[in-house]
């Protein structure tokens, strides 16, 4: 959800609602937004220039995500890309957008970093935004052209209803958005990870013995790493150590990333359901784009579609992979740049 005034607290909010201090802004012709995307590890930073349906990024930069004042780091890109003041600040962040009178702010949930909405205010004369990476990524779906899309299994038509984002990381997150162009915010990677065979319980009991487990402890970049373990019995440490195994064609490898399909089109499959999302589903974020080409597909479907007494509606809904290398920052510079 987009923030742009610290009494906010809806679940969703209009993209048309842009106020700053309760007004519309108006900014002078071509006046840059800056806009960010914080992750986990990476943080991506542009300047944004154009209209809601028309944006265009300069100045993109990618960096390991700060740690100290978040603002530091903003008014530090913004000197060396000579905009000392920007029209507005619209900023992406991987947490829970929190929100009270007078105050809101994001405090990171895989690295020890918060962003406050107050802060970044010093920055500008105009509006601030802060809202959920992926919630981002949803406020960036209709600029999305066809050739920024490849779809993940059989193609289907993208209807007009409620679509919903899905983001495979360092961490795991959803965000849906709404015919009338409302983004909807979730912490759905914190929910529990279900096992439908006895095998994924077995698998679910080594990951986390007498505990729950989390999607996102599965679902994500440390997840897959944990997974390979839980299949194949023997210890992947570190993302080096993924890659050696990957490049040496161990059979561990390919069973892991069919059980990662196979739970990944599942939970997908339950978000379509919890929210209506017969619009599409649109995968993002570094895991999908690292091995979306080795992810079984069928399996995925297959985990997807079983959602019986709606397996037929789950057939007719596409899923999309997100080609556009910065849709947080596309996002975000729609919600700031809605006159």
């Amino acid at each position: 959800m987009a923030d742009s005034n610290a009494s906010s607290s809806a679940a969703a909010t209009s993209l048309a609602q842009a106020p700053a201090n309760g007004r519309l802004i108006a900014r002078p012709a071509g006046a840059p937004v800056v806009v960010a995307d914080v992750g986990g590890t990476q943080c991506r930073l542009a300047l944004a220039r154009g209209v809601a349906d028309d944006v265009s990024l300069e100045q993109v930069r990618v960096m390991p995500t700060p740690g100290g004042d978040f603002t530091d780091a903003l008014r530090a890109y913004l000197d060396d890309v000579g905009c000392p003041r920007p029209a507005a600040v619209a900023v992406a962040a991987a947490g829970r957008v929190r929100r009270l009178p007078g105050r809101s702010w994001v405090a990171l949930t895989n690295t020890q970093l918060v962003i406050e909405r107050e802060s970044m205010a010093t920055l500008t004369d105009g509006g601030v935004w802060l809202a959920n990476d992926l919630a981002a990524v949803a406020a960036a779906l209709p600029l999305l052209g066809p050739d920024q899309l490849v779809a993940f299994g059989p193609e289907r038509s993208v209807r007009h209803d409620l679509r919903l984002v899905v983001g495979v990381g360092t961490g795991f997150g959803a965000a849906a958005l709404t015919v009338d162009n409302s983004v909807i915010e979730t912490e759905g990677g914190h929910a529990d990870l279900a096992a439908v065979s006895t095998q994924e319980r077995q698998w679910l009991d080594h990951m986390a013995p007498l505990g729950r487990l989390t999607v996102e402890q599965v679902l994500s970049g440390p997840g897959l790493l944990r997974l390979y373990e839980a299949v194949s019995g023997t210890p992947c440490p570190d993302s080096q150590d993924w890659l050696r195994r990957l490049g040496a064609d161990d059979p561990a490898v390919t069973r892991t990333l069919e059980v990662f399909s196979s739970w990944l089109g599942r939970v997908a499959g339950n978000l379509v359901l919890t929210f209506g999302a017969w619009g599409g589903v649109f995968l993002t974020g570094g895991v999908i784009g690292g091995v979306s080409g080795m992810l079984d597909v069928q399996v995925f479907r297959r985990s997807f579609e079983d959602k019986a007494p709606f397996s037929a509606d789950l057939r007719a809904v596409p899923v999309n992979r997100i080609l556009h290398p910065q849709p947080a920052l596309l996002g975000m510079a729609r919600m700031a740049l809605v006159r």
